[in-house]
């Protein structure tokens, strides 16, 4: 129940008739160590897109050079062309800071792909690179600043799509002699691990009962969350950008060996890889996440039986 992941539905949609989106939740007992929740506590989305678009979690950025001066922007847009012909598209990037309001303010640098091409049934990624971005506005954990980047799809002149993505510029470092370093500042993480539930609230995503748990926890001097011991919400995350909190973005709290009966060592052989590769996708472009945690207190790491691992 923690994984993000979509499913199209485009096959199964009656044209013109009427359609039932339905969803069954399955919440086994001993599921975990902790109160999961039961029944739906995420929030679902209903996406409608051009046959043509920005891929599902489909952009890319990275800051490769960051400094006080100047910093370059790296954009990897991930097209889907899920026609049976060959598209060109111009493929628009534009980025604007984001205010403290949290809406798109100033228009900052542009760069156009024209003439990309992309085959009948095919993913392909477009690169941009933005150089020269004068004068960051950097994020950190104390000036949390963040800049939007939007992609639009044109086709035959008219814009097909339109994808927005919200980052941070800076550069992380973790070094021996002075710990981690945020555009070159020592920063010592002050940590919690943070699990999903909202006490007597329970875990259903309640995005003001989050931020008010991060506000008290900014009092108490936390500017560090580890997502115990799964996935997140994508709202804590955007909830860490805007506070400027540093994460660490865990995946499972078991491998193979179990912990509890119906835990997560049910799925891991057949899931383990497409959970982590979704987790990793989607929140790859926050600027609070600054680590990845492949599990928490994996029990194979103590165990040197082969045979017992693989048995779980």
């Amino acid at each position: 129940g923690y994984s993000s992941f979509e499913l199209d539905l485009t096959p199964f949609l009656k044209v013109g008739g009427d359609n039932v989106l339905a969803i069954r939740l399955d919440s086994l007992s001993e599921s975990s160590r902790w109160y999961p929740g039961a029944g739906l506590y995420r929030n679902i989305w209903l996406v409608k897109t051009a046959p043509v678009h920005v891929a599902h979690w489909g952009t890319y950025i990275t800051t490769p050079d960051v400094s006080a001066k100047e910093a370059t922007v790296s954009v990897k847009i991930n097209l889907e062309n899920e026609t049976d012909g060959h598209a060109i598209l111009e493929v628009k990037n534009e980025i604007f800071e984001i205010g403290k309001d949290g809406k798109k303010g100033k228009f900052v640098r542009g760069m156009t792909v024209n003439d990309f091409q992309v085959g009948a049934h095919e993913t392909k990624i477009c690169e941009s690179d933005f150089v020269k971005v004068s004068n960051p506005r950097l994020w950190s954990n104390t000036t949390p600043n963040r800049y939007l980047l939007v992609t639009s799809i044109s086709q035959y002149g008219r814009t097909i799509d339109s994808y927005e993505t919200p980052f941070g510029i800076r550069n992380v470092e973790f070094t021996a002699a002075k710990g981690l370093l945020i555009n070159g500042e020592p920063v010592k993480m002050n940590g919690v691990c943070d699990h999903h539930d909202l006490g007597a609230l329970g875990s259903a995503i309640n995005v003001r009962a989050l931020e008010r748990q991060l506000e008290i926890l900014q009092e108490m001097g936390c500017n560090a969350i580890r997502t115990s011991h799964n996935p997140p919400a994508p709202e804590l995350l955007d909830l860490a950008d805007k506070m400027g909190f540093v994460v660490m973005d865990e995946t499972f709290d078991c491998w193979v060996q179990q912990k509890r009966r119906g835990d997560y060592h049910l799925l891991f052989p057949e899931w383990h890889e497409k959970d982590a590769r979704d987790l990793i996708r989607r929140d790859r472009n926050h600027p609070s996440v600054i680590l990845w945690s492949i599990g928490n207190e994996i029990n194979e790491q103590g165990d040197r039986n082969p045979e017992r691992q693989r048995a779980g």
